[in-house]
């Protein structure tokens, strides 16, 4: 008789360290309960064994061990598998979201129950995402992280990209169209949003619907440094979208393009460059959540 299973997928950088004991209390737990855990660094590896048994035996659910990023990465990997995230990440937005906290054993009861909530997710050319994508400055600094990076990232690592990017961006215009609309809007920034969770806690589109079928969109209409900080000034203090050159629209799908390539990044990881095309794919995401 096959034991239930899961495969747990661990992010080398993000499950290292004192992080590597909540994944040995997650195996633990699982062990406790009659659940065969199967841990991979690898990523093939891993899509190898599910590839194999998933037809005679498929698992309980996968496992994302890490931050956002490493969620993303399963839920492109394994579109029909359900997803439990162990956070272990620097910002860990979706299991803030969904109210998961850092820990093996919270993450192995809630897989031993089973309790599944179905999200939309986006998709960007093949590429599958959760939370937002933004186009412009903040994925300028992005970019620029995923370059220098080496190693566990924190807070504080965004400084010196943050200060390249202030020095040199260049402020494309951004022509945005949607399905709703066969006007083209102009903007210098624009936020995409499926899931109200956004680094430092800051809330782009405080209303956004996880199963809507619908995309917020928030477009930044001035350029330069100084309407740049005015708008993190107006999001933190959540007046943002009450700007008159600040607009939110949704759509199901938002195409956007630029004279010279702008950097594109979704959930928090470099995605590439204008032009780009993101439509909702409605509850196509099945995560294990708490009861």
């Amino acid at each position: 008789m096959n034991l239930p299973w899961v495969a747990i997928q661990r992010n080398p950088i993000s499950g290292t360290g004192t992080r590597a004991s909540l994944i040995i209390d997650l195996i633990r737990y699982l062990k406790q309960k009659g659940i065969r855990p199967r841990l991979f660094s690898n990523r093939e590896r891993m899509q190898e064994l599910l590839r194999v048994r998933s037809r005679e035996n498929p698992p309980v659910c996968v496992v994302a061990a890490g931050g956002d990023g490493t969620v993303q990465d399963l839920v492109n990997r394994y579109p029909d598998q359900r997803i439990a995230i162990l956070p272990l990440g620097t910002e860990n937005l979706m299991a803030r979201y969904l109210g998961i906290p850092r820990s093996g054993v919270f993450v192995g009861e809630m897989i031993s129950r089973g309790a599944t909530r179905e999200i939309d997710l986006c998709q960007m050319q093949q590429q599958r995402f959760i939370l937002m994508a933004s186009v412009g400055f903040d994925a300028a600094v992005v970019a620029d992280l995923t370059e220098f990076r080496k190693g566990n990232i924190s807070h504080l690592s965004y400084l010196k990209p943050l200060w390249r990017t202030i020095r040199s961006y260049p402020y494309e215009p951004l022509l945005i169209s949607t399905d709703q609309s066969s006007k083209e809007i102009t903007a210098y920034h624009a936020i995409i949003v499926n899931i109200p969770a956004y680094g430092l806690k800051l809330n782009f589109s405080p209303t956004a619907n996880d199963a809507d079928g619908l995309l917020d969109v928030i477009l930044f209409k001035k350029k330069g440094l100084l309407s740049t900080l005015k708008y993190l000034y107006q999001i933190v203090r959540g007046s943002h979208l009450n700007s008159p050159d600040v607009q939110r629209i949704q759509a199901n799908r938002i195409q956007i393009r630029s004279a010279r390539p702008v950097p594109v990044q979704t959930d928090g990881d470099a995605t590439g460059l204008t032009p780009l095309e993101i439509t909702v794919l409605p509850r196509a995401g099945r995560f294990i959540v708490p009861c």
